[in-house]
C-alpha cells in the first residue's frame, strides 16, 4: 500500500506540473525552434506568468532527491543524486550521474529469512551507506508553444553497492550474516521540467531499477559466500533542480 500511495502522489505531482503551467496561457498562438547550439526557443501570447521563450541547451547539471524503494529486493531508502546531461543533437541527450544512498535498517528490512547470528548484541538496526553510479540516454520533448515545459523519457544502466550494518569494523562486528550487496540494473523512467528561467528549472522524475542483487553473506562459524535475487525498485524523485549552461 505504501508503494501504491507513493505512485499516486508522484503521478498527481507530475499531472500538476504539466497542467498548471498550461493554464497560464489561454488559447496561445506560437512559433518556435530547437537546436543543439541555441537551445529550445518559442514564442506565445497570453496572460499570466512570463515564462522564458528560450531554454538553454548544450549542458545541464541537476540535483535529484529524496528516496527509492525496493519492491522486490532491498534498496536503501534515502537517495541524493547529482547528474550531468550533455545534448548530443536537438532532443537527444546523454547523461551520467552519481548518488549517495543510505538508510537505517536491519535484517528484516533486508528481507532475510533470519538474522543468521546468535551472539549477544547482534541483529539490531544500523546504518546502511552506499553509492550508485549510472548513465544513459534521454529524449527531451520540445513543445513549440511552451519551450519552458520539458517532458522527457530516459533509459539508464546503473551499478550500486552498499554496506550493511555495521559499516565500520570487520566481519566479526556485523549485525547480521549479510555484510554488503551490489546491483546491476536497467532504469527506464521519465519526468518533467518546468523552466522558470532560461537556465533554471524544477521538476520530478520516476525511474524503475530492474536487474539483480548479489549479496555477500558470512554465516556464523562459516566462510563468506554469495547469493543473488531479482531486483525491481522505484526511484521517486519529486524534488529536482536543473541548471542549464
Amino acid at each position: 500500500m505504501t508503494v501504491l500511495r507513493t505512485l499516486a502522489t508522484v503521478a498527481s505531482l507530475l499531472f500538476c506540473l504539466l497542467a498548471v503551467p498550461s493554464l497560464a496561457h489561454a488559447a496561445p498562438g506560437a512559433s518556435g525552434s530547437i537546436s543543439t547550439k541555441n537551445g529550445a526557443k518559442g514564442s506565445s501570447n497570453g496572460g499570466g506568468f512570463e515564462w522564458p521563450e528560450l531554454v538553454y541547451g548544450g549542458n545541464a547539471i541537476s540535483a535529484q532527491l529524496p528516496l527509492q524503494f525496493g519492491i522486490l529486493g532491498y534498496l536503501p531508502k534515502a537517495r541524493f543524486a547529482f547528474q550531468y546531461d550533455r545534448q548530443i543533437r536537438r532532443s537527444h541527450w546523454a547523461h551520467v550521474g552519481v548518488a549517495l544512498v543510505f538508510d537505517r535498517a536491519d535484517w528484516e528490512n533486508f528481507r532475510m529469512d533470519a538474522c543468521g547470528l546468535s551472539q549477544q548484541g547482534a541483529c539490531g538496526k544500523g546504518g546502511v551507506v552506499g553509492v550508485d553510479v549510472f548513465g544513459g540516454y534521454t529524449y527531451k520533448f520540445f513543445l513549440q508553444d511552451r519551450p519552458w515545459l520539458v517532458p522527457f523519457l530516459r533509459g539508464s544502466v546503473g551499478w550500486s553497492m552498499f554496506a550493511l550494518p555495521k559499516v565500520r569494523g570487520d566481519d566479526s562486528n556485523r549485525q547480521q550474516s549479510r555484510t554488503r550487496s551490489w546491483t546491476l540494473n536497467l532504469k527506464p523512467g521519465g519526468g518533467v521540467r518546468v523552466f522558470l528561467f532560461s537556465e533554471f528549472g524544477v521538476g520530478a522524475d520516476i525511474n524503475l531499477p530492474i536487474g539483480f542483487l548479489i549479496h555477500r553473506d558470512v554465516p556464523e562459524g562459516g566462510s563468506a559466500g554469495s547469493s543473488g535475487e531479482f531486483l525491481l525498485g522505484i526511484e521517486v524523485l519529486p524534488l529536482v533542480a536543473e541548471y542549464r549552461f
